[in-house]
């Protein structure tokens, strides 16, 4: 799955039943995961899916526990760097933000920023967000 558009069409063909989406998204994890493995690109998207709907129905902690491991398997199989990675941890710093962890979320982008200075520009606009981001974080704590 792992496209936003097709997740807005499971929860859509649910008729907006966050959990019950999510309980498919479960099952899909699962069935992935003994199908073609753990570290495979399509179990490891389906855990980010199912991480994002558990967000979006602010199941927070759950996301939370769905996001950690899943984000040290990427950063193992995939790199700190790749697209999934990064959008894992977007996606748990605002969880932890959102869960009223503002030192968390902080402490998250602050490893997005590094993996992101790796392959961007210090000026580029991604950049300047995080660092702004980072500040307001820490002056909320």
């Amino acid at each position: 799955m792992s496209s936003v558009r097709e997740l807005e069409e499971l929860v859509a063909a649910h008729g907006g039943d966050l959990g019950r989406a999510a309980r498919e998204l479960r099952a899909l994890v699962d069935a992935l995961t003994e199908r073609t493995g753990a570290d495979h690109p399509e179990t490891l998207g389906a855990r980010l899916d199912l991480a994002r709907v558990l967000g979006t129905a602010k199941k927070h902690t759950r996301a939370i526990a769905v996001c950690e491991p899943l984000l040290r398997d990427q950063v193992r199989v995939l790199g700190p760097e790749h697209a999934d990675t990064v959008e894992t941890r977007q996606l748990l710093a605002n969880l932890r933000y959102q869960a009223g962890d503002p030192a968390g979320a902080a402490e998250e982008l602050e490893q997005l920023l590094v993996a992101l200075s790796r392959t961007l520009m210090p000026t580029h606009d991604r950049i300047t967000k995080l660092k702004r981001d980072i500040a307001f974080l820490h002056r909320s704590t």
